[in-house]
């Protein structure tokens, strides 16, 4: 056993192979790195010692074993679409295994863990809108175990149930020729909703995987960024390309402006990131607020009469999400969105989504909020 802990107390979330893509001039080794919080810029640094904690999937190394194992089999998949431009085949099992890395990708993540943190927190300090006092507390029960290295386990693992509610995603290579380069985070998988923005959608979160209008946005190196996305309601480019050429400098700059709000404090790039462009995206960035900052409002529940029921509320638990009012070139909205309507619930899903993973809703009644004691 401790021969199994000494090897896996350095436990990355973002893959050291992923990492290699962005490398300083391609060495495999070191990646240029930049601090928000102090404002360092390190034009390169060791790989080995970026985006990990100790033992951050705990001490038995049966988790980071299994992470392991699911990299070694997804790193062909990326590789293949930045070194060929091959996407995998919908309907294939290529697909399949590049959706879950996908969710695993951004479930892994320590902004995930401490977001738990924060929200029983906050739960505990939640007063109920109908008696005053602190709304019921089991959900702290949860949230403690899902911290856990048993939660942790079992989260991760059971991320590929969440696959079949992705399948209907379409993808696409987004190919950058500008001057300027493709950067990673922290927290590189970057979720957006331009459509939700649009529409002003403000409940819990935009980024529910099973929402309507979600995107996702993964830098693969220097060049290449994968978009995962709902076609029901954006067009990519032309309808037969699966590689979309980028050639504006600001959209370019959009793209890695979500990078630097998605993040807890660190920012990778390669050897064709200049200290003076990562600053200025920094500064650029500053005029959004970040993503990822827990909340809990509590929410009175229409009695479809005019008024709210007396003795009912709803806890919504919840994240911020990136809006900095996107626009990407060639990445348009179809023109039969604009007849989408919105219903009454909270999490507005796809056709066909049954889940909406990323939303926590409590409702509470007047007999275990207290008021009826």
């Amino acid at each position: 056993m401790d021969e199994k802990i000494g090897k896996t107390k350095i436990q990355h979330f973002v893959p050291q192979f992923f990492q290699r893509y962005f490398s300083f001039n391609n060495n495999g080794k070191t990646i240029g790195m930049f601090n928000v919080n102090n404002n360092v810029f390190i034009p390169s640094a060791p790989i080995r010692t970026q985006l990990c904690g100790d033992y951050l999937y705990g001490k038995s190394g049966d988790l980071e074993t299994w992470l392991s194992e699911l990299e070694t089999k997804s790193a062909p998949i990326f590789r293949a679409m930045w070194e060929n431009e091959q996407l995998p085949k919908y309907e294939s099992i290529t697909q399949l295994e590049m959706l879950h890395f996908l969710i695993v990708l951004d479930l892994r993540n320590p902004i995930r863990f401490n977001l738990l943190q924060d929200f029983e927190k906050l739960i505990k300090n939640t007063k109920s809108s109908i008696t005053g006092n602190n709304v019921p507390t089991d959900l702290v029960t949860v949230f403690k175990e899902l911290q856990s290295e048993r939660g942790k386990i079992k989260s991760l693992i059971s991320a590929v149930e969440i696959v079949p509610n992705v399948i209907d995603l379409k993808y696409k290579l987004l190919k950058n020729v500008t001057e300027k380069p493709f950067i990673i985070s922290d927290n590189p998988l970057a979720i957006y909703n331009q459509f939700l923005e649009k529409r002003k959608w403000n409940f819990v979160s935009q980024r529910g995987y099973g929402s309507m209008g979600l995107q996702m946005f993964l830098p693969l190196n220097d060049k290449y960024m994968l978009l995962v996305y709902d076609a029901d309601v954006y067009k990519v480019g032309n309808k037969k390309e699966t590689v979309v050429e980028l050639n504006h400098l600001e959209s370019i700059n959009q793209l890695n402006i979500l990078q630097f709000l998605n993040s807890t404090d660190t920012i990778n790039f390669n050897h064709r990131a200049s200290e003076h462009y990562i600053k200025t995206l920094y500064e650029k960035s500053l005029r959004y607020k970040k993503a990822n900052e827990a909340f809990v409002n509590i929410h009175r529940i229409d009695d479809g009469k005019g008024g709210v029921k007396p003795l009912e509320e709803a806890i919504e638990v919840g994240v911020t999400d990136m809006k900095i009012n996107l626009v990407v070139q060639k990445i348009n909205f179809l023109s039969k969105s604009v007849g989408i309507k919105l219903n009454d619930s909270f999490a507005q899903l796809r056709k066909g989504v049954k889940m909406n993973d990323i939303n926590v809703y409590k409702k509470t009644t007047a007999a275990n909020s207290g008021l009826a004691n």
